[in-house]
């Protein structure tokens, strides 16, 4: 069998391929999961008790917007960029290159709903 080939679930692995570990989940994965249901659950809390009833309209279009945008403008761009710069840049500069990418991005999403609005006011 060559080392691309597939294996059968539930058939024992070649030799070489380690076998997946089965078992009860990890202490440290379950409390991960478990801050995460917090912090989702005191968000959901916030945002109920939080937002005024004449806002909540515009924070679901704001969300949906957002995702909007991700999908159809920022991953597809992404996708593009990563192609084009895998094919024009010299493969050892890739994970730098990327790590730029994501450090601009940031600061641009950041800097844009600043300068959209006017900055921020006193």
């Amino acid at each position: 069998m060559n080392r691309g080939a597939r294996w059968v679930a539930g058939a024992r692995p070649p030799d070489g391929v380690p076998a997946r570990r089965r078992g009860p989940v990890g202490r440290g994965r379950s409390l991960v999961g478990l801050a995460g249901l917090a912090l989702l659950a005191t968000g959901a809390w916030l945002a109920v008790t939080g937002v005024s009833t004449s806002d909540r309209l515009r924070v679901l279009v704001w969300l949906v917007g957002g995702v909007a945008v991700h999908d159809g403008v920022v991953a597809p761009s992404a996708t593009v960029l990563g192609r084009v710069a895998r094919l024009h840049v010299p493969s050892a500069l890739l994970p730098t290159l990327r790590v730029a990418g994501l450090a601009l991005l940031t600061l641009v999403l950041l800097a844009v709903p600043l300068l959209a609005t006017g900055g921020l006011r006193r």
